[in-house]
């Protein structure tokens, strides 16, 4: 049976020509048997889509018809589309990233014969930023306003445990081990496990949370609308996004902003930079690096404080 029939997600895709599904279908059976997550699959579909479109509209009969007919120019004439609709260059490199691994499996399956995305010539370079915490003050702002059980205890699990909005979402009350205070977060960003910890805010908040369903009840969070469901990772961000404006907090933060804050916050505790790395989840200590320049920021913060009154007490010695 051909690939194409296998793939509903496709549906996405419906405007390219057979040619073209038939060889993302063949692609994204591979990334299943892989076991790549259900949101990689859903992203590859979108990425592609991107490109597509973005596409000059001259070449789009040709490349709709046959992905394997896109060629170097191609590319070029899509960053300058992907720069002009204002793309960040973040976004543009996980396309171009996402993009390469499919081509490449096509070049592959021998249905390619020359790549059309060159690294040293279509990479954009895309600046360091760091990760934005919550400030101290904001912090205590934001959670002053929330007074609903469901809601403290979701974005307490983000700040003292560093879940992503994904995680919470897709938290089950077996994953949850009160006796030992231990969250397992299974299958998580990267294909992570990892098990963290809770402190006696969550405890207390989980508990008044937990009887507050149903004893049947599988999701930590589940949706009051979809029966069998769990709150979308959307509706959890907007309902941060109403308690910022209910604090008053002008600052653009999302949910993942309270994640940063759990990272920064151990680090400034003097936890191990490879506890934080477990905690997080991260794949790479690479990527727990970058905490350490707020880490550092901190630190500088701290002694110019410090240096200050150090300052003002001699000036009083010196009279």
């Amino acid at each position: 049976m051909s690939a194409l029939h296998n793939s509903p997600d496709l549906r996405r895709l419906s405007f390219l020509g057979r040619p073209s599904r038939e060889a993302v279908a063949q692609y994204l059976t591979v990334l299943r048997a892989r076991h790549y997550a259900p949101t990689t699959i859903q992203t590859t579909i979108g990425v592609i889509k991107t490109f597509c479109v973005l596409l000059p509209m001259a070449r789009q009969p040709r490349i709709y018809r046959d992905l394997t007919h896109t060629t170097l120019d191609d590319i070029d004439a899509w960053l300058d589309a992907a720069h002009h609709h204002g793309l960040a260059p973040s976004t543009i490199n996980n396309i171009l990233n996402a993009l390469h691994r499919f081509f490449a499996f096509l070049q592959e399956q021998g249905a390619l014969a020359r790549l059309p995305i060159n690294h040293r010539r279509h990479q954009v370079l895309v600046p360091q930023t760091l990760p934005r915490p919550m400030a101290e003050e904001d912090l205590v702002r934001f959670f002053q306003v929330i007074d609903a059980v469901r809601e403290r205890a979701m974005f307490l699990l983000m700040l003292r445990c560093g879940l992503r909005g994904g995680e919470v979402s897709a938290l089950t009350w077996p994953a949850i081990n009160v006796t030992s205070s231990a969250i397992r977060i299974d299958n998580s960003k990267g294909r992570v496990d990892r098990v963290v910890y809770y402190s006696p805010d969550v405890a207390k908040v989980l508990h008044q949370w937990r009887h507050m369903q149903p004893p049947e009840a599988t999701y930590g969070f589940p949706s009051p609308l979809t029966p069998g469901s769990s709150l979308s990772v959307r509706t959890i961000q907007r309902m941060m996004a109403r308690y910022l404006r209910q604090a008053r907090i002008a600052k653009p933060y999302s949910p993942h902003a309270l994640r940063h804050t759990f990272a920064t916050h151990l680090l400034n505790a003097g936890a191990p930079l490879e506890v934080v790395k477990e905690l997080m989840g991260h794949r790479s200590i690479s990527m727990t690096l970058r905490y350490t320049r707020l880490y550092e920021r901190t630190k500088r913060d701290q002694y110019y404080q410090a240096m200050d009154r150090i300052e003002k007490r001699q000036a009083i010695i010196e009279r």
